[in-house]
């Protein structure tokens, strides 16, 4: 930051030691990302600059489980290898997650153990406002076809403390939908402070007392289907699957199996205001895990208010 005393010393003197710390755009003027005024960017060149930093991996490692690397694509790949190899060889459960719109499959070469899944992210909000569902599958298949290799590890969120709330935006029953896509898509969910209760600021105080604890229990719910069900899990390959919405807007509704060696499940979402009817494949049961409850609607065919999963075992 421009108030830190290395870079005051920097801009009042240009003689300083720490004159090389820093890219410059003018004598007094560093180079910044996005205009961002008061973060000026280092000199990664610079080898007093790495110690610098390495330094304070070294004294934080120890006191967490990882570091979310924010704007990973600013950093040189050969500085977060050292910080991996450095971090992995004090902890090997250390976790390092890169934050990087869009995402960069080079990082998945011994620089990070995991990676936000901004393409999914944005694909939600697509759906939520009115594309086709069919877009959080092509997603998915956007990681291999970006060069990520089957193991690789990704966040999935719906929301984050830039941009508008998706229950703001697109309501109650699309978040909900949205909310099951993170916890049944392949990834590791991650629940933004407050979606769980509907929250509707983004960046403010969480609003305990206004919660929504229909919505909690739900979220609640998704978490300990997922738990207890390993095709959802990262064992669990994700399938697509025949379906036909045949009461309700056919392009508000996508379904996909998840199934391991050993089991299977189809998910159904709903982004849509209204339930939807959907065929789904034979294998499936009418028991909805999430809500524990029977969702038949006929034969082979389910109602789904914003999102069911259900047992497909024979999909194996």
């Amino acid at each position: 930051a421009r108030t830190h005393q290395h870079f005051q010393a920097a801009v009042n003197d240009t003689d300083s030691e720490y004159r090389e710390w820093y890219e410059w755009r003018g004598e007094t003027e560093p180079e910044t990302y996005f205009e961002w005024g008061h973060i000026a960017n280092f000199n990664f060149d610079h080898l007093p600059v790495r110690r610098y930093l390495l330094d304070a991996v070294e004294k934080w490692q120890p006191l967490v489980d990882g570091f979310r690397c924010d704007m990973a694509w600013a950093v040189p790949n050969n500085f977060w290898r050292e910080i991996h190899d450095y971090c992995n060889e004090a902890d090997h459960d250390f976790l390092l997650l890169d934050e990087t719109i869009p995402y960069i499959a080079d990082f998945q070469a011994g620089l990070f153990d995991m990676h936000f899944d901004s393409t999914l992210y944005f694909s939600l909000r697509q759906v939520g406002g009115g594309e086709d569902a069919e877009l959080v599958l092509d997603a998915i298949d956007e990681r291999g076809e970006a060069g990520f290799p089957d193991h690789a590890s990704f966040m999935v969120y719906a929301e984050n403390h830039d941009e508008t709330r998706y229950i703001v935006d697109y309501g109650k029953e699309a978040a909900k939908a949205a909310g099951a896509a993170t916890f049944t898509l392949p990834g590791a969910p991650m629940i933004y402070a407050g979606q769980e209760i509907g929250q509707r600021g983004r960046r403010d105080d969480l609003a305990w007392d206004h919660a929504d604890d229909d919505l909690r229990e739900y979220f609640s719910s998704l978490a300990d289907v997922r738990k207890h069900t390993p095709a959802l899990s990262t064992e669990g390959d994700l399938r697509r699957v025949d379906y036909e919405v045949e009461d309700g807007w056919d392009d508000r509704v996508v379904a996909y199996g998840r199934v391991t060696d050993d089991e299977g499940v189809v998910v159904v979402l709903n982004f849509g205001e209204e339930p939807a009817t959907v065929s789904v494949p034979d294998a499936a049961a009418d028991h909805d895990l999430v809500s524990d409850e029977r969702v038949g609607a006929g034969e082979s065919t389910v109602s789904v208010d914003s999102a069911v999963i259900l047992r497909a075992d024979s999909l194996v």
